[in-house]
């Protein structure tokens, strides 16, 4: 008789406690399936975005947007805040729908200059002294205004100066692609020494060259107007959207 009743205390005690556990697995099984539910913002592709565009271009065309999604089919690495991939080009074109991973994202001098160049555009650089890109201080990532000035010669009506292109990206400035590179002195004749105020000279790098992010027609307008004139680089405002258009001058209307 003692032996039938230890057996059903025993039955009973094990009965209890996979109950318990049992009803334990299902509250967190239950809980994580709440928490995967649970909906998260991530960046996601509105439209097909090819690769090269930086995260600023994307987000300022609106092709890309936050979304929420469940937290079950969020991509690893998904990006939620555009701050961790500012300064950054996307590496690997995106699918309309598809989530935007930091993975995709590499910055342009860890890449290449190919990287950062728009679809459609190409990558033409120009010699450029201080005179030329604002006493040095483009950077890329800055918009610039191009003027040139052609002189027909003296059959013709005379010089005219007027803005061949409104608007340009710069991709690089001599060999740096990068906008927070700090100046280096790598030989003496890419660097100049400022003197003035400050007690310590400071080295800065003269650029070289400027590369810049242009349509194939550009290009030729820019080469012409290289090969039969002068071009000089005015810096735009980082709010810069459209630049008015103007006629141009020549002699006769320079005071006008």
């Amino acid at each position: 008789m003692k032996s039938r009743l230890l057996i059903l205390v025993a039955a009973i005690i094990l009965g209890v406690t996979a109950a318990v556990m049992t009803a334990r697995y299902l509250d967190d099984a239950s809980a994580r399936l709440n928490a995967e539910a649970q909906p998260v913002q991530v960046m996601v592709a509105t439209q097909d975005v090819p690769r090269g565009m930086t995260a600023e271009e994307m987000l300022g065309e609106g092709l890309v947007q936050l979304q929420e999604v469940p937290r079950r089919y969020v991509a690893d690495g998904a990006v939620s805040s555009a701050r961790s991939i500012e300064g950054k080009v996307l590496a690997t074109s995106l699918s309309s729908g598809e989530q935007v991973t930091a993975a995709r994202f590499k910055y342009p001098s860890a890449i290449g200059l190919a990287y950062s160049i728009p679809e459609g555009f190409v990558a033409m650089s120009i010699a450029a002294d201080d005179v030329k890109c604002v006493g040095g201080m483009l950077k890329p990532g800055d918009f610039v205004l191009i003027a040139a000035t052609l002189d027909p010669g003296p059959t013709e009506e005379g010089a005219e100066t007027r803005v061949l292109l409104p608007k340009v990206k710069i991709l690089a400035v001599g060999e740096t692609t990068d906008a927070d590179a700090e100046p280096t002195d790598t030989q003496g004749t890419q660097t100049a020494t400022i003197t003035g105020n400050n007690a310590n000279n400071q080295q800065r790098r003269t650029s070289l060259t400027v590369t810049l992010a242009l349509s194939p027609a550009d290009v030729e307008k820019l080469v012409f107007a290289e090969e039969q004139g002068t071009v000089r680089l005015a810096l735009l405002p980082a709010t810069a959207t459209d630049v008015p258009l103007t006629t141009g001058r020549i002699l006769r209307s320079l005071f006008e």
